[in-house]
This record gives C-alpha cells, structure tokens and sequence, in this order.
C-alpha cells in the first residue's frame, strides 16, 4: 500500500503536464476523439452498444492497473475513460480513492462537486469504490478491492446527447429522415 502511495504522490506532482480533464482528455484519451484500435484487440459489447477496448497501461505515468475506453461501434469515438487501481483490502482503497478524489477537487476546484463526483459542462469526472463480486467471470486482478475513476460525458449534456445518437445510429436504432 505505501508504493500505491508513494506513486500517487507523484502522479499528483505529474497532473500538470499531464491531459486535462477540462478539455475532456484523461489517461491520455480525449471523449470525442477517435480511438485508434490497435490491430488484434479485441473489444466487449456494451449493452448500450458502445463498444469497450482494454488498454494496457504499460508504463503509465499515473501508475494505473487498468484502462477501458469506451466508443461508438463503427466509428470508434470516445465516449468513456475509465482508469482502475487494484488494492489487496478495502481500507487501501478508501485511502487511495478520498486522496484522489480530494486531489481533484484541488485541481478542479470550479467544478461541481456532488458525492463522488465532479462535473463542469459536458464533463463528469468520479471516484468510485468497489469490492470484488462473490460471483463474477472478468475481475482483472487476484486483489478484491478496486478504485475506479472515470471522465465521461455528464448527464443530459449535449455531449452525451451526441454520443449516444452516433452509438444508436451506428447500431440502426435511429434512422434519420432523408428528404426527398
């Protein structure tokens, strides 16, 4: 836990010449962008019909476990950045997760702040904390306890609107009128 802690001392140091969340960008993903597939990966079926790419973090500056960008089936645009640190307890990962989430009230102080979350325009940013299900088929790590942190479209934001039309169009659920 002290290395977790000592690392995320310095992804605080790091956070400014890192992407900004202001702009929409994180882990050094951008929501509207396109995401370049790397060739062979394959992606999950959201149920929303985004598509969801594992990315592996390598030697990310942010020291993460985990990444998953979500996008739109055809044209893969970004629509979701999720990032995710793995802890071998639950008291761990509280530490970790209210650290980060009080880090990133500091640094976005003009955003809205609202249980774990932040939002500014069409941005959210939130710090969740999960345990591993008793059942469950895909938990990346042999550690039960999981921070996730995600930017994505805020609710009812014309970001997210926009979004999730291209998702729908890509998938056939809206056809668009053509005129005549």
């Amino acid at each position: 836990m002290l290395h977790k802690l000592i690392l995320f001392g310095i992804f605080c140091i790091n956070t400014a010449v890192l992407a900004d969340a202001n702009d929409g960008e994180y882990l050094g993903f951008k929501l509207g962008e396109k995401f370049a597939v790397p060739p062979g990966t394959v992606g999950m079926n959201h149920v929303m019909g985004a598509m969801i790419y594992a990315v592996n973090p390598g030697q990310h500056p942010h020291h993460i476990d985990s990444i998953s960008i979500f996008v739109s089936p055809e044209s893969s645009i970004v629509g979701s950045i999720f990032g995710e640190w793995y802890f071998s307890n639950p008291r761990a990962a509280k530490v970790f997760a209210n650290r980060y989430l009080s880090n990133l009230e500091l640094k976005y102080s003009h955003w809205v702040h609202r249980d774990r979350s932040l939002t500014y325009g069409d941005y959210q940013l939130w710090v969740e904390i999960e345990e591993k299900p008793r059942i469950v088929d895909d938990w990346p790590s042999d550690k039960n306890s999981r921070v996730a942190v995600g930017l994505i479209y805020a609710r009812d934001s014309l970001g997210r609107n926009e979004w999730m039309a291209l998702i729908n169009s890509e998938i056939g659920k809206i056809e668009f009128a053509a005129s005549d």
